[in-house]
C-alpha cells in the first residue's frame, strides 16, 4: 500500500485526489495539508485528517503530492528533500528562477512534475507535436479556457503545448491576445488566447489554419476526475524511481515511438 500526504487536500484538486484515493486498492492518503488558519484544519475528508504541519506527518509517508500555488509547492518541496520522499505536484505558475531550483532539488530526490496529469492532454502533446513538424506552412493557435477563479495566465498546460510547437519551429514568437490595428499575422507568431469565466474545468484548442483547410486538436476536461486518475498514476510510477526530475512524457513514453 502506498502511502500519501496530500498538500492542498482542501482545494478543488485536493479533493478530487483524496476522493480517488480512497477508491483505490493501492494507494491511502494519510494525512491533508492546509495552512494554519484554513477552516479544514482539524476536520476529516475521506477517513483523512487535515493538518497544518507537513513535518508532523512526512516521514510516515512513501509519497507528497502537491496542487497548492507556486511559493506553498517550492516550500513543501523543499521539506520532501529534507526527508528524502518522491515528490508529485501539478501546481503551476512557476517562475523560471523556482524550475531552475526544482531542477537542482531533483539531484536528491525524484520529482514528477506536470502542468496537466490528465493521459488525455499528454496524449494532445504528442498530436501537436507531429502536427507542428508536418504542417510547416500553417498558422498556429492556441486558446485555453477555464474557470473564473484560476490565478494563472496563460494556462501551464498552454505553456507546455507552446514548448512543443517552439521545439518544433524555433522561430516561432508567441503573442498574448491582440488589440488595435496591425499589419497582418507573422508567419512565424502564436497568439496564444486565455479566456476565463464560469465553472470550466479546463479546455485547450490549438489550431493549425492552412490554406482551404484546417485542424483542430482539442482537449475537454469534463471534471477534475481525469486529473486525480492521471495523478494516482504518476504517484504509482515515481515511489521506486532513483532521484531525478520526471514528467508525464516519461510515464506514458511506452506508449509513443
Amino acid at each position: 500500500m502506498i502511502r500519501l500526504v496530500v498538500c492542498g487536500a482542501a482545494g478543488r484538486m485536493g479533493q478530487e485526489i483524496l476522493s480517488a484515493a480512497d477508491g483505490s486498492d493501492d494507494i491511502r492518503v494519510i494525512a491533508g495539508i492546509e495552512v494554519s488558519d484554513h477552516e479544514s484544519v482539524g476536520k476529516v475528508f475521506k477517513d483523512t485528517k487535515i493538518v497544518d504541519n507537513l513535518k508532523s506527518v512526512i516521514e510516515d509517508a512513501d509519497c507528497v503530492v502537491d496542487f497548492t500555488d507556486h511559493e506553498a509547492a517550492m516550500l513543501n518541496l523543499k521539506k520532501a528533500e529534507a526527508y528524502k520522499k518522491p515528490f508529485v505536484t501539478g501546481t503551476t505558475g512557476f517562475y523560471e528562477k523556482e524550475l531552475a531550483d526544482i531542477k537542482i532539488l531533483t539531484k536528491n530526490l525524484p520529482v514528477f512534475l506536470a502542468p496537466n496529469m490528465s493521459v488525455g492532454v499528454n496524449c494532445l502533446y504528442h498530436l501537436i507535436k507531429s502536427s507542428a513538424n508536418v504542417l510547416r506552412n500553417y498558422d498556429i493557435e492556441i486558446i485555453e479556457t477555464h474557470h473564473r477563479f484560476k490565478k494563472d495566465a496563460p494556462s501551464g498546460t498552454a505553456k507546455a503545448i507552446a514548448e512543443i510547437i517552439k521545439d518544433a519551429r524555433p522561430d516561432t514568437t508567441f503573442i498574448y491576445g491582440r488589440q488595435g490595428l496591425v499589419k497582418g499575422k507573422d508567419k512565424n507568431e502564436v497568439c496564444i488566447n486565455s479566456i476565463r469565466g464560469g465553472d470550466i474545468v479546463g479546455e485547450h484548442r490549438v489550431l493549425f489554419l492552412g490554406q482551404g483547410e484546417f485542424i483542430e486538436l482539442r482537449h475537454y476536461a469534463t471534471s477534475r476526475r481525469c486529473f486525480a486518475a492521471g495523478t494516482l498514476e504518476a504517484v504509482r510510477f515515481i515511489v521506486d524511481k532513483a532521484r531525478g526530475l520526471y514528467t508525464m512524457k516519461d510515464l506514458l513514453t511506452q506508449y509513443f515511438d
